[in-house]
């Protein structure tokens, strides 16, 4: 495995220990992409957009607004990151401070995730019947934990329109596990070994982490990111 530069922006948000990416996205310009060195833009079919935003920001001034409000069924608005994987173990923490417009939905969307390099084997966390959700594409099936009883969206983990919220994961390729903090708490219903499938070995070769709105039941909204970090230890949300 190559040897990993960090990139850490020099902010208080980015102080934690074992970071190799932080970003506050406070070096780039207003109404521009995030940083080419670091980031790479997907915007499918042209539907939606990616910018710095100067008016909203969980720390400093600036933040990634991400426009997923474009038409159709199927919208992928993703920035990527080009940190240098395979990462230590296949193993790697991360951490992003999350604000959305609309909140959770009935439909199913992806606020974050990370896959193989060939994009057949993927974990993403985002939210299905309006809470907080993780789902694995696995050749041939597709499997997901909920934050909550199925249909029953109050006792499940919501953003709240309008807020700040920090959401932090750990992707374990080497136990093959995933674990999930909203807020600085774990959310218990999504720290899972198995899917609930008695499914072994199911990691992918993680090769690309990405943040963004993609939706697969025309839910539409408008997110704001900052302060995204990969680290090798949890990072918390005080660093």
């Amino acid at each position: 495995m190559p040897d990993i530069e960090p990139r850490v922006s020099a902010s208080g948000a980015c102080k934690a220990n074992g970071l190799v990416l932080c970003d506050d996205f406070e070096d780039a310009s207003a109404g521009g992409a995030p940083n080419p060195q670091t980031w790479s833009v997907q915007v499918f079919q042209q539907q939606g957009r990616i910018s710095i935003d100067g008016t909203q920001a969980h720390s400093g001034s600036k933040s990634v607004y991400v426009n997923g409000t474009g038409q159709g069924s199927y919208r992928s608005v993703l920035f990527t990151t080009t940190y240098p994987f395979p990462s230590p173990n296949n193993s790697f923490y991360t951490r992003v401070f999350l604000r959305s417009k609309n909140g959770m939905g009935e439909g199913h969307s992806t606020y974050f995730g990370a896959g193989s390099g060939d994009n057949q084997r993927m974990l993403r966390i985002g939210f299905h019947q309006y809470v907080l959700e993780a789902n694995l594409i696995h050749p041939g099936t597709e499997y997901e934990v909920l934050s909550g009883p199925w249909g029953q969206p109050s006792q499940g983990v919501q953003l709240q329109a309008g807020k700040w919220h920090c959401v932090e994961s750990f992707f374990d390729g080497a136990r093959h596990e995933l674990r999930a903090w909203f807020d600085g708490n774990e959310v218990g219903g999504l720290h899972t070994t198995n899917w609930d499938k008695n499914l072994t070995s199911w990691s992918p070769r993680y090769a690309r982490a990405w943040f963004g709105f993609e939706t697969y039941h025309g839910e539409q909204d408008e997110l704001w990111y900052d302060d995204v970090a990969i680290g090798t230890q949890r990072i918390g949300c005080d660093g």
